[in-house]
Parts: C-alpha cells; sequence; structure tokens
C-alpha cells in the first residue's frame, strides 16, 4: 500500500474542519453543512446573542455557551497534545461555563476562533503521522457533531427567549 502525500492528506482534511468552523467555502458546494454562507460554528455563535447562548433549552442541558467553551477547550487541548503535552484533561472543566454577558460571549466566540486559528498553525508545522492524521479525523468529526448540537440548541434558545419577552 502505497502513502499519501502530507499536502494531499492537509487538502482533503482541512477544507472540511474550516467548513465545520467557517462555514462553506463556496456555499454552491458543501460536504455537511447547509449551503448558508456562515453556517458553520462561528456563524451559528455569532448570530446568537448572550442571553440567548446562556438560555439552557432543557433542565440539566448545555447551553450554546457550554458548547462553545468545550469545543475552546477541546481545540486547546489537541493543540498541547500535537505539542507533545500529555497531561490530562479535566473535561468536566470544560462545561462549566453556561451563562455569558455580552462581554464574555464576545470573548469566548473570539477565544474560540484563536484556538481554531492555533490548531490549523500547528497542524502545518508537523510531520504527517498516524497521530496527526487521527487527531484531524477525530476534529473534524467533533467539530461537526457540536455544530449540530448547537444548531439545534439555537433554534430552541431563540424560540425559549422570545417567548419569555412576549414575542
Amino acid at each position: 500500500m502505497s502513502e499519501i502525500p502530507r499536502e494531499t492528506v492537509l487538502r482533503a482534511v482541512l477544507p472540511i474542519l474550516s467548513e465545520a468552523f467557517a462555514g462553506p467555502a463556496d456555499p454552491r458546494s458543501t460536504h455537511f453543512v447547509n449551503n448558508q454562507p456562515d453556517c458553520g460554528l462561528f456563524g451559528t455563535l455569532d448570530a446568537l446573542t448572550a442571553e440567548e447562548a446562556s438560555t439552557p433549552v432543557e433542565d440539566g442541558r448545555a447551553t450554546a455557551a457550554a458548547q462553545a467553551e468545550h469545543v475552546r477547550f477541546s481545540l486547546d487541548h489537541s493543540i498541547g497534545w500535537l505539542r507533545g503535552e500529555r497531561g490530562g484533561a479535566d473535561w468536566r472543566e470544560s462545561w462549566e461555563v453556561r451563562q455569558v454577558d455580552e462581554d464574555a460571549w464576545t470573548e469566548l466566540r473570539l477565544a474560540l476562533r484563536r484556538a481554531y486559528e492555533e490548531f490549523v498553525v500547528v497542524i502545518h508545522q508537523l510531520p504527517m503521522d498516524a497521530e496527526l492524521l487521527e487527531g484531524l479525523v477525530a476534529s473534524v468529526a467533533h467539530a461537526a457533531y457540536h455544530l449540530g448540537a448547537l444548531r439545534q440548541i439555537a433554534l430552541s434558545a431563540r424560540s425559549l427567549t422570545a417567548q419569555a419577552a412576549g414575542v
């Protein structure tokens, strides 16, 4: 079996990862998101107010803010892992953010973008091996899962906040 060159893997995986976070490069052709601009994680989160991001859609369930913090935490942990930092992570900590005000919501979304951008930089710096490929595939699956969850949470949170406001 022949090896697949590093650049070929990156050209195949990074656009799909980008689609999960930033949305499709060309909305006329997507792999798994809607054919709309800004339908990735960033656009989905940017469309929410801090109040909506802090609205639990069901008792005990994660808010959009919690989902965003979990994805940011996961990216930061992945960056450390790829750089050789093999310490464990307290994954419960990644879900502790539940409510945010406007400033905290803005900062959380910026922190998520920074973590994503740093993750992509680190990926470009490393040799392609089985561990990096596994991490890339897992990152796509993780981002896609949370994008789906966030899109459902966003729909419900908007409806709940509108009902509370009497709209």
